[in-house]
């Protein structure tokens, strides 16, 4: 603490160094976290689709059966839903948006652990600097599931420190 009680350079960027690893880390489980569920949805959508073919040609060749038309009805409905979905939810570009903010994340923290390695010639104009181009990262990057953050925590509260 500088005088007065009032955080000198170094305390405030090893602080933001700190959060920077957070938002860093979450935005890379967030990106995968988006992957999966694309990968889940597609293969979901693929598989019943699928059925609902087989089921259509099964029910077209014995109309009597009731129950095959009943899972054949479901089956689509349920392909529709998730197709829909897969085009709401656009997990691929939310994947992107949150790989993209962790490499700018990543970036901004390199930038502040280079200033702090040299610590002893920081000033004020180093902590403005860190300021503004955290706030140009932070508007552009998508919103972190509240999930996603906590997940970040425990994983770096898992880390043991450099040496």
């Amino acid at each position: 603490m500088a005088e007065g009680g009032v955080p000198d350079c170094v305390e405030i960027l090893e602080r933001w160094s700190r959060g920077l690893q957070m938002l860093h880390v979450a935005h890379n489980i967030a990106s995968e976290r988006f992957d999966h569920w694309n990968r889940v949805s597609g293969i979901t959508t693929a598989m019943l689709s699928a059925v609902v073919g087989t089921t259509l040609f099964a029910s077209l060749s014995a109309s009597g059966l009731t129950g095959v038309r009943v899972v054949a009805g479901v089956a689509s409905l349920l392909t529709a839903a998730l197709s829909a979905g897969q085009l709401v939810w656009n997990y691929p570009e939310l994947a992107s948006r949150h790989r993209a903010a962790a490499v700018r994340y990543a970036a901004l923290r390199r930038q502040v652990e280079l200033r702090l390695a040299n610590r002893d010639q920081l000033t004020g104009t180093d902590v403005d600097a860190t300021s503004s181009a955290w706030e140009e990262v932070e508007q552009s990057a998508p919103q972190l599931p509240i999930g996603v953050r906590r997940h970040a925590r425990r994983e770096i509260a898992n880390v043991p420190p450099r040496p």
